[in-house]
């Protein structure tokens, strides 16, 4: 677990009820999946939270999969941001995680920087600033930040390749089923084809945005922050090679060049 001097960072930077909520969780967790964030979590919580529900009867969906499946027949799956939420953060997740099974969700950081911009601002409204070249360069919270943490879990995964898988978010977009199945193998669960076809249906992106748009589930990160601002919604674009369309060339010149020189190769992004 934590030392004291992380014990210690994060009741500073966390609430008690966090603390202790998460620590039961990384405690009872059977698998954890982590990412960073704007990788597709929602969207993988939604689909294994339909499959859990189907395959081992419980009543209803939640997207929180730890507590949807405590007290169940169910894996616990505990799904996090590895800290990425926080800046510098000082606990070292890899290290609270070492001794779980682990799913390492991933997606181009091009990418993920732009739907953060629009996020930050717009849903979790943690920057007020306006201005996307600005962001991208910004050490706390853009590529920089991106890039660190991609490293750190790659560096993680090489060193325990037995205890992960690597999903990334292209290709749950080219092959939603066989990456789905591939988790669900993973984490010992048997799934039908039936089922899951049957939740590659309900996880669509028009499925999504109809049960965000009615509040069909009812969980903040089924909400949109505005829904009279389409950069609000969690499922906003769910496109990839998006930030082509939405960068100057020079800020793709420039998240080009980190990627080239700064990301490890292990993601297949170069």
């Amino acid at each position: 677990m934590m030392n004291w001097k992380e014990l210690k960072y994060a009741f500073r930077v966390y609430t008690p009820k966090s603390i202790l909520f998460n620590m039961a969780s990384i405690i009872t967790s059977d698998f954890v999946i982590v990412s960073f964030q704007k990788c597709g979590k929602t969207w993988v919580r939604v689909m294994l939270s339909k499959i859990l529900q189907e395959k081992y009867n419980i009543k209803n969906i939640k997207l929180n999969l730890q507590e949807m499946t405590w007290f169940t027949k169910a894996p616990n799956i505990l799904i996090s941001h590895g800290g990425s939420t926080k800046d510098n953060n000082k606990i070292k997740f890899e290290k609270i995680f070492r001794n779980k099974k682990k799913i390492l969700l991933c997606r181009d950081p091009r990418d993920i920087v732009v739907s953060l911009f629009h996020g930050s601002r717009t849903r979790d409204k943690v920057y007020d600033g306006d201005n996307i070249s600005t962001f991208i360069r910004d050490p706390a919270c853009g590529f920089p930040k991106i890039i660190a943490f991609m490293n750190k879990w790659a560096e993680e995964y090489q060193k325990r390749p037995q205890d992960f898988i690597r999903v990334r978010y292209e290709d749950l977009k080219i092959d939603t089923k066989s990456e789905l199945q591939k988790m669900t193998q993973f984490m010992g669960i048997n799934a039908s084809e039936e089922l899951l076809h049957k939740t590659v249906e309900f996880g669509s992106f028009q499925n999504m945005r109809k049960m965000e748009m009615k509040e069909e589930i009812n969980d903040y990160r089924m909400k949109s922050g505005d829904k009279n601002d389409p950069n609000s919604f969690r499922t906003r674009k769910g496109k990839v090679g998006g930030y082509k369309d939405e960068l100057s060339q020079e800020d793709q010149d420039y998240i080009n060049n980190q990627v080239k020189e700064n990301l490890d190769r292990f993601y297949g992004y170069h």
